[in-house]
């Protein structure tokens, strides 16, 4: 690489989208002596070792729950605009999961079942609710042969019913669980079709029972 590269339009580039991230990552590199404060541009061959030692040192999250997550490596976190954030990739879903897994958690919520939901919707769903060690299962609205022993079975399992109303979903199947609940189970009922509908419901379910 030859050349000289504009120090504010890399950071940029590289996702320090906010003056005070942008502000802090150049911070790192003239700690690291790859620029000063006197200069505008850096020299392209130190761009690569500019991004690594960026990567290493900071994370780049949104405000909101992403701000919020915990994450153990050490990397300081700098506020960015939420197409630059690292964890929801300015993804809604994303954003709603991550805090949807951040209070079942904080609940000790590990066993969740989803009563309905579309085939397109629950792959995304197993993988955006099971990144902290939630066990997930799906009942399909749609079966006929669904049995009050089989929904029975599913409540006694589960720490949390989720019961996806909008979604594809017989009576005859969502009536197996809507009545004789057991004590310990916590249930919630979700009037929109997404997933971060599904999400925010619970966030909102915890909420408004005073359990943050």
């Amino acid at each position: 690489m030859t050349g000289a590269v504009n120090i504010e339009q890399l950071l940029r580039e590289l996702g320090f989208d906010m003056p005070a991230a942008s502000a802090r990552a150049r911070a790192v590199l003239e700690a690291a002596d790859l620029t000063n404060p006197r200069k505008r541009a850096i020299a392209a061959y130190k761009v690569p070792a500019a991004q690594a030692l960026l990567s290493d040192a900071l994370i780049r999250v949104c405000a909101g729950a992403c701000a919020r997550r915990r994450r153990g490596d050490g990397r300081e976190r700098v506020t960015v605009s939420p197409a630059s954030c690292e964890l929801c990739r300015g993804s809604n879903n994303q954003r709603a999961a991550l805090e949807a897994t951040a209070i079942l958690a904080r609940h000790d919520v590990r066993k969740v079942l989803i009563v309905g939901g579309a085939d397109s919707q629950i792959d995304d769903v197993e993988r955006l609710l099971t990144r902290d060690g939630a066990a997930l299962r799906f009942v399909d609205g749609t079966k006929k042969s669904h049995t009050k022993k089989m929904a029975i079975a599913n409540m006694a399992w589960a720490d949390l019913l989720v019961i996806w109303a909008p979604t594809p979903l017989r009576h005859s199947v969502s009536n197996l669980y809507s009545s004789e609940q057991p004590e310990h189970l916590r249930v919630i009922s979700v009037p929109r079709r997404g997933i971060e509908a599904l999400c925010m419901e619970i966030v909102e379910s915890y909420r408004r029972s005073g359990k943050k």
